[in-house]
């Protein structure tokens, strides 16, 4: 068995295993329920389309867009799977061991390289150049071994909510760097209300919003080269930064993560919370006069200005059955004003990936565009100013930000959850740890996993920075 597919094959043998045995039991309608397609049979050409966006206007946008294809090609027929960001991982990876057509999914981060190297997903090289690969935004497209496994639809760019009020009332300015933030959670700090909310829970949300403290302090998890840098000063100063403002979150922020945090902002208790676009269309639909209460700043935990920018990204599994009809569809959405229309079903969340729609999405007239410009404007400007932990190996270097689009291969060992980041900080804001020995053994743990990753790929060569 080769050294590429060991580990992934072992996992995929085991997750069938379960499917096979728990699907005796239960069955309840899923991707794991499509049938493996083994016989031609008359009638369109089936492409499963696996999505965890599920926002009602997304949706009715996505179906109309497909419709429009089936209009052009009525020999094909897309079928929208539903399923949530939780549990995304574990039902593609199930579906994969199942032998079901996955067609076309969105892809976790923490996954790709090993899927990639696993041979579980198609190269789409042909469909990026198709569409022009000089318009991608850099840092948008993902590649390994030389191949481009999956194409970016939207990226979002975290920033930081404030409530533009109670800080004029307390006769506070907008914070422009950790200190005034400090000031700001402590004054603001007053019976129902508190400073920030941060999520403390075993999830993805607090790897991604520390890791913005961890690099805007000038650290990161890895080097360029794939050595451990999370036990530097750097690291430490980012874990009591993260500390001291969690004291000014709500009770039971210890378990948060990203929908409890929106809501406490949206239900008025807290002054300030970082999130994306998607929290300003959120404030619009459910809350429109806090959006006059409300601004946006470049979130200002450190010196170095980076931030977290997640990519959303499609891929096309290997074994798909319709490779050729799928990769044309992709094609298809995600360019030309099909992307602008899908993208601004959530407008300054999905920012698209393009450099020629981007451009569209900020001429674009609509209520919500012609009244928050401003904030759309703000999301795509800091565009170049994001990385990501799981896709952003090295980008911190001598304390400044200069991206890197090289992975961690054990993106998903380091990284997953629960895991060695969450735990950390979770452990902290309970109080079962002191902030160093809950780092210092996050950093133990993060070099076991790293030193193992890297015994089982022997022939694992560190890039060349």
């Amino acid at each position: 068995m080769s050294r590429r597919s060991h580990p992934a094959t072992i996992f995929t043998l085991l997750l069938a295993f379960i499917f096979l045995a728990s699907c005796r039991a239960v069955q309840t309608p899923s991707v794991e329920s499509t049938p493996s397609p083994t016989i031609s049979a008359p009638g369109p050409k089936v492409i499963p389309f696996f999505t965890t966006e599920s926002d009602p206007n997304q949706i009715t946008i996505l179906r109309e867009l497909i419709t429009e294809y089936q209009r052009l090609h009525p020999d094909i027929e897309i079928d929208i799977v539903l399923a949530s960001p939780a549990s995304r991982g574990r039902r593609l990876l199930i579906a994969l061991a199942s032998g079901a057509d996955l067609g076309i999914f969105e892809i976790e981060p923490t996954l790709m390289t090993e899927w990639a190297e696993a041979g579980y997903l198609l190269p789409l090289e042909d469909v990026v150049d198709a569409i022009g690969a000089e318009d991608y935004v850099e840092g948008s497209l993902f590649e390994s071994d030389g191949h481009i496994f999956a194409v970016p639809y939207a990226t979002s760019v975290y920033s930081l909510w404030i409530r533009s009020d109670l800080f004029a009332q307390a006769g506070l300015s907008l914070p422009t760097n950790y200190d005034e933030v400090l000031q700001a959670v402590k004054t603001l700090t007053r019976g129902e209300m508190y400073g920030i909310a941060l999520p403390n829970g075993q999830n993805i949300a607090s790897i991604n919003y520390f890791s913005t403290f961890l690099w805007q302090n000038g650290g990161d998890y890895f080097d360029c080269r794939g050595n451990v840098v999370f036990g530097e000063p750097a690291a430490f100063t980012a874990v009591q930064k993260w500390t001291e403002l969690s004291q000014y979150a709500p009770p039971g922020s210890t378990t948060w993560g990203y929908r409890e945090q929106i809501d406490a902002y949206l239900r008025g208790r807290v002054a300030m919370v970082m999130y994306a676009g998607r929290l300003g269309v959120n404030i619009a639909n459910t809350n429109p006069e806090l959006a006059d209460k409300s601004a946006l700043v470049f979130p200002p935990w450190g010196p170095e200005k980076v931030t977290l920018g997640v990519w959303s990204r499609f891929a096309i599994a290997s074994g798909t059955r319709h490779q050729a009809e799928a990769k044309a569809f992709l094609q298809w959405l995600v360019s030309g004003d099909r992307l602008l229309r899908y993208d601004m079903t959530v407008p300054g969340h999905m920012i698209p990936p393009l450099q020629s729609v981007q451009a569209m999405s900020l001429e674009i007239e609509s209520p919500y565009a012609n009244r928050h410009q401003v904030w759309l404007e703000a999301f795509s400007r800091w565009v170049p100013y994001t990385n990501h932990p799981a896709m952003n190996m090295g980008s911190v270097r001598d304390g400044r930000f200069v991206r890197s689009d090289m992975i961690p291969p054990w993106a998903d060992e380091v990284f997953s959850t629960p895991g060695i980041v969450d735990t950390m900080l979770q452990e902290i804001t309970l109080g079962s740890r002191s902030p160093e020995a809950a780092w210092q053994d996050a950093v133990r743990k993060m070099e076991t996993a790293v030193s193992e990753w890297k015994r089982q790929h022997p022939d694992w060569q560190p890039p060349d920075c």
